[in-house]
């Protein structure tokens, strides 16, 4: 039996029943937080299947689980929080994954599925790829793959004077951001999208060991990582980055909004990178611009941490 297998095991109500087909019954703990009344008839399941381990609920119908090559997902966090399991455990079983990960052919696991649709939105009118040269050189100013970018020279919300980046979910259009090029212009951005989406999703390599988030669109965007496009990130969204099988390392703004996305990670297990940049950078894209690419993604690897409490504690200087 495993260390995760161990862990869940450890943390099951005391009350318990064992089935001749192997699963342990007991009193659901997801039922009220899924809007249910409180499980009294031991309608909640486990079962160790291998190395694997699966959680089924009969009255909220919640499942969650996990096996060798896959990820502890969002949804079995959940579960491990609602069990009682601490947050420093919850972090290592999390690590724990990741290294177990890395031994199994990837092919071979079969992930939890999680679907979720974007309605379809317009660009706004006359949106094209051809930029003019003040929106090329604003672009590449600002570190910005200008082959993502698109303009429109009408006039509603000032477009003419604005860099338009399509939102993409599959093959169709979900919306847009156009950022002012002029930082006195108001509003600076103009988006139409839904809630929930995450830039950069499908950008992400395949067989890649871990993805950067970023509350910025064009910190995602220099970076090549996913944009939460806010400073907090909701379930849909963690759930949506969790689709990717990584490990996941948040590199929050210097400043309050910043520490909320914090507050978010370590709901979620994630890593979080606080890199030795100048006091005068303050997110993703000020370092690309001032320090390159290639050494800005290595500070955010290797100032990674992966422990709520030197997490919390880097937090305070950061």
């Amino acid at each position: 039996m495993n260390g995760i297998q161990q862990a869940v095991l450890d943390s099951l109500p005391g009350k318990q029943k064992r089935t001749t087909n192997g699963w342990i019954s007991f009193n659901a703990v997801c039922c009220h937080h899924n809007g249910e009344s409180q499980d009294k008839r031991s309608r909640g399941g486990i079962i160790t299947n291998g190395d694997a381990v699966s959680y089924h609920c009969f009255n909220c119908n919640f499942k969650t689980g996990w096996q060798p090559g896959r990820h502890i997902s969002f949804k079995m966090r959940k579960l491990l929080t609602w069990l009682g399991v601490d947050e420093n455990t919850r972090q290592m079983l999390n690590i724990e994954a990741l290294r177990i990960k890395e031994t199994v052919v990837v092919e071979d696991v079969e992930e939890e599925k999680f679907k979720i649709e974007f309605k379809s939105r317009p660009l706004p009118e006359g949106a094209t790829s051809e930029l003019p040269d003040n929106i090329r050189e604003y672009a590449l100013r600002r570190c910005i793959p200008v082959d993502k970018l698109m303009y429109s020279n009408s006039q509603p919300a000032g477009m003419w004077k604005r860099v338009i980046v399509p939102f993409k979910w599959g093959r169709r259009t979900i919306g847009f951001s156009a950022r002012s090029i002029d930082d006195a212009g108001r509003p600076k951005y103009f988006t139409s999208h839904d809630n929930g989406y995450c830039y950069g999703i499908d950008n992400q390599l395949p067989n890649a060991r871990f993805v950067v988030v970023t509350e910025g669109l064009f910190d995602a965007m220099c970076i090549g990582g996913v944009g939460i496009l806010s400073n907090q990130c909701s379930e849909t969204q963690a759930q949506i980055i969790d689709t990717l099988a990584r490990e996941v390392i948040l590199v929050p703004d210097r400043d309050i909004a910043g520490q909320k996305l914090i507050n978010d990670a370590l709901e979620y297990g994630w890593s979080v990178s606080f890199p030795d940049w100048e006091p005068d950078v303050k997110d993703v894209n000020d370092a690309v611009i001032r320090y390159g690419k290639l050494f800005t993604l290595k500070s955010i690897v290797d100032a990674r941490e992966t422990s709520s409490l030197k997490i919390n504690l880097r937090r305070k200087r950061w």
